[in-house]
This record gives structure tokens, C-alpha cells and sequence, in this order.
């Protein structure tokens, strides 16, 4: 074997190592920039319910704040009605609620729909056979009681919870710090803290 060949099969190695040194290291991670595509993610959809352009967007500002105050797209919660219930009733801060929920983080490469997180029902929502779970309005994360303080019985919406309005920078066992929570949510019933109807 010539010299010139052993340098030729010495470059075909070097450069074979090169790419997969670069293919490791340059694969983004699943939650790489985490905050950032959350704080994007979130700005996109505010966008999109702003414009409402199909009429089926809800934004709230988070429950507590005053409106008077310019707050950022971190600071209001945004619901898309996906089918609407019937009344005018709406729980309070201080109510019990019966819920079919799921809750699920932005879409990554490896979840497509979001990781799901928590849930209280499996497969498709079907309020007719699924058990509803009952909870406390004021011990859900703020953003959550936002929007459910403002659905009528029947009201199911997927609502995008910030995460200044969720868990923000503290890690959860299931969410990582700084992550939107996305959740589908049915509201069944409600009724007043301490009541016997739970």
C-alpha cells in the first residue's frame, strides 16, 4: 500500500469522525432552549387568538391582575372553544369543580401533540361515559382557574396556560421549568366549597 493511499484512508477516517462529532453534537435536545420556544410558542398563539379570525378564541387577562396595567402575552390565558356548553352560570375562585382534563406540554420533535402530563380520562373525551375529577378552583395553577372561571357547564376549550402562569421556573416531576401547559378541559359541574353535591 503507497503512502498517498494510507493518507487518503487516514482523511475518508478523519472526516467520518468529523460528521459524527457534528451529528452529536449538534442535535437539539428536547427541552435545548426550553424557555425561549415557550416564551415563541405562546406569542403565537396570542397572536392567532387575538385575530380570532374563526370566532372561537377566548383571552383572558390572569385572574388578580388589573387591566389598567400594559401586560405582556405571558399574562393572559388563551382558550380555543372547541364545543360550548349551555348558561350563563360560571364557577368561582372559590368553588369545586368536576372536570375531564388533559394536560400536555408544546409540541417537540419527539411529541408531535405535546407530552402529556396529567390526565383524568384515556383516549378521545367522551363526557358521556368518562368519570369527571373533582378540584378546587383555588388550588389549580392560576392560569387554569382563569379560564375555567369564565366556562359555563358543557364548555369544552383547550387553554394555553403560560408559564408565568403555570408552574414558571420551578421544575415539576412530569413539566420542566418554564414550560406553556397546554390543556383540553370539559367542565361538567360546579358547586360551592363545602357543599354535600361533593
Amino acid at each position: 500500500m503507497r503512502l498517498r493511499d494510507i493518507n487518503r484512508i487516514i482523511l475518508v477516517l478523519l472526516v467520518a469522525v468529523g460528521f459524527a462529532a457534528c451529528d452529536e453534537t449538534d442535535e437539539v435536545g428536547e427541552f435545548d432552549n426550553w424557555q425561549a420556544r415557550n416564551v415563541a410558542y405562546v406569542d403565537s398563539i396570542a397572536r392567532i387568538a387575538t385575530s380570532n379570525v374563526d370566532g372561537t378564541w377566548k383571552k383572558f387577562l390572569a385572574y388578580g391582575l388589573v387591566d389598567t396595567v400594559k401586560w405582556d402575552n405571558q399574562y393572559y390565558v388563551y382558550c380555543k372553544v372547541l364545543e360550548s356548553g349551555e348558561g350563563s352560570e360560571m364557577p368561582k375562585y372559590t368553588d369545586i369543580v368536576k372536570v375531564n382534563y388533559r394536560g400536555h406540554l408544546i409540541p417537540t420533535s419527539n411529541y408531535p401533540d405535546g407530552r402529556v402530563f396529567d390526565q383524568s380520562y384515556e383516549g378521545d373525551l367522551d363526557p358521556e361515559t368518562d368519570v369527571p375529577t373533582s378540584l378546587s378552583l383555588a388550588g389549580c395553577v392560576r392560569g387554569w382557574t382563569t379560564a375555567v372561571c369564565e366556562m359555563v357547564k358543557g364548555d369544552v376549550w383547550r387553554v394555553y396556560v403560560p408559564s408565568e402562569l403555570g408552574y414558571g421556573a420551578t421544575d415539576q416531576s412530569a413539566v420542566p421549568a418554564h414550560s406553556t401547559l397546554v390543556f383540553d378541559i370539559n367542565l361538567v359541574d360546579f358547586s360551592k366549597m363545602g357543599s354535600s353535591a361533593y
